[in-house]
């Protein structure tokens, strides 16, 4: 048997800032990952990939998946620029303890 291999974790804010955007963005289109890679041309994996920050898509490949969750692009750089400000408050707040 197997053993399966660990998954990958990425720390850069940027890499998850897009796949947040993304899955927030297609989970309130009511859209599956499969559904929208099949929008978009792409296989389901690549979606996965982008929604866990493990790949970073293209700017030509990003248009593609906000003309599919019918979002402009402009929106979809301007959601992870909040979402890393507000990632960043995150960790320098203090914990209660």
């Amino acid at each position: 048997m197997q053993r399966r291999q660990r998954q990958i974790q990425p720390t850069d804010l940027k890499a998850r800032a897009i796949g947040a955007v993304v899955r927030e963005l297609r989970e309130r289109a009511g859209h599956s990952q499969e559904r929208l890679s099949g929008e978009c041309g792409f296989d389901r994996t690549y979606i996965s990939r982008v929604e866990r920050g493990i790949i970073n898509p293209t700017v030509s490949r990003l248009w593609k998946i906000a003309d599919a969750l019918d979002t402009p692009l402009s929106q979809i750089a301007k959601r992870m620029e909040l979402w890393i400000v507000g990632q960043e408050r995150a960790a320098k707040k203090p914990s209660r303890g």
